[in-house]
């Protein structure tokens, strides 16, 4: 089977406040990195992507942390209303020839270039719509999307992010295993897989 075009572009989803962590996540640190600038650095590190980043919430506490970064900055003016809209606001931002867009959250500290490679490889040898991250007995981000759900995911609003999608095209979807993908930053006591 031959592989599909590449032109993959990242979407980083950092738009929302962190109200159960009581401070902005974006802005914690794993080793002498923020966790904004960490994922950033890794989605720069598998190709030379497109990669936009989303923020909202403390947006100019948050910019410097990446400014020095070839990423793009957009801000979700309605980033309060969940994670649909800002999926929506990142989609908005993609180049005309995009074959395939790559969500990534900013509170996943465990994803690297490696996995991020392994969820490539497996997008470009499927003939699947969406190749996402198998954790926690369900499945999530990082996850890739291909063109013919650039529609739909350019409409999500909301709370509900782009796993309604998944659910929906659930025969369209292919897994790969990411145990640490459970590994997120939502409450305090999260803050022990920063080594904190």
């Amino acid at each position: 089977m031959p592989e599909r075009a590449t032109n993959l572009a990242i979407i980083i989803l950092a738009a929302g406040a962190s109200t159960r962590l009581g401070q902005p996540k974006q802005l914690l640190r794993m080793g002498d990195k923020t966790l904004l600038a960490q994922i950033c650095e890794t989605a720069l590190s598998i190709e030379n992507q497109r990669v936009v980043v989303v923020l909202g919430a403390h947006c100019e506490a948050i910019k410097p942390a990446i400014e020095q970064l070839p990423v793009e900055i957009v801000f979700n003016e309605k980033w309060s209303e969940g994670m649909g809209g800002s999926i929506a606001c990142g989609m908005a931002h993609l180049p005309k020839n995009t074959d395939g867009v790559l969500l990534l959250l900013c509170d996943q500290p465990f994803v690297t270039t490696v996995f991020l490679e392994k969820l490539l490889e497996k997008w470009r040898t499927s003939e699947c719509l969406i190749v996402a991250s198998a954790y926690g007995g369900s499945f999530g981000p990082p996850a890739i999307f291909d063109q013919q759900l650039f529609p739909e995911l350019a409409e999500l609003h909301g709370q509900k992010g782009a796993k309604k999608l998944m659910e929906k095209y659930r025969e369209q979807l292919e897994l790969v295993d990411f145990p640490e993908g459970e590994k997120d930053i939502d409450m305090p006591e999260d803050l022990i897989w920063l080594g904190k």
